[in-house]
């Protein structure tokens, strides 16, 4: 299951990483990037999206199982 994460950046904005690979995204704005994570997740079922606080608590989360709706 790949699992993505939303946490803010160390310069300004938000990182959107998925777990296991080195690169991330960068992202002005917290809702560009969970709303682009939301749909990397959608498409690549089964996954999950979380959104980290600065130190790393998770703030919120969606799951994405593999039965598209």
């Amino acid at each position: 299951m790949s699992v993505y994460v939303v946490y803010p950046s160390r310069r300004a904005g938000w990182e959107l990483l998925r777990e296991g690979d080195p690169d991330t995204l960068h992202f002005a704005d917290r809702e560009q990037a969970i709303g682009y994570g939301r749909s990397l997740a959608d498409v690549n079922r089964p996954s999950a999206l979380k959104v980290e606080s600065p130190y790393g608590v998770v703030e919120a989360s969606w799951f994405f199982d593999s039965a598209r709706r």
